[in-house]
């Protein structure tokens, strides 16, 4: 007949120390069921340990799950509002459009404004070619004024 082996044991300040658990950490375990019962103070530390190191692996895989989650969530909220946006037609807020419009505006102004002068020395063809552009803005002004 043979002798059944002892079985290696560890306190549960040793497991604590081991795994590096919190305070009431590994009592929580034990009453869940996750660690084996207490005998004393020991525990089997061979089945500890693996049962500890499930634990990890579980709620390891349960964090990066819930983060996987988390940011297709996110996505799609993102192309919730996107997709409203398009159909709103308001991709760009209507403040950075306008501020958008007003510098391509002054930019346009600035660069025509000195044309007349770059183009002829003669005064009387000179204003009639700022007349010209000056209308041609007005025109521009008025045809975006009514799009608002």
């Amino acid at each position: 007949m043979t002798t059944p082996k002892p079985t290696a044991t560890i306190t549960l300040a040793g497991l604590r120390r081991l795994t590096g658990a919190e305070a009431g950490e590994l009592e929580s375990m034990i009453a869940a069921g996750t660690l084996p019962a207490l005998d004393g103070d020991r525990l089997p530390m061979v089945e500890a340990v693996q049962a500890f190191l499930h634990h990890l692996r579980d709620t390891a895989r349960t964090a990066s799950a819930s983060a996987a989650m988390a940011r297709a969530r996110d996505a799609r909220a993102e192309a919730s509002e996107l997709a409203l946006a398009i159909s709103r037609r308001d991709l760009v807020p209507d403040a950075e459009a306008e501020t958008a419009a007003d510098y391509v505006c002054g930019v346009i102004v600035d660069r025509v404004g000195g044309m007349p002068a770059r183009v002829t020395r003669d005064l009387r063809d000179r204003r009639r070619i700022e007349e010209t552009l000056r209308a041609a803005q007005e025109g521009i002004a008025a045809d975006l004024a009514s799009d608002t």
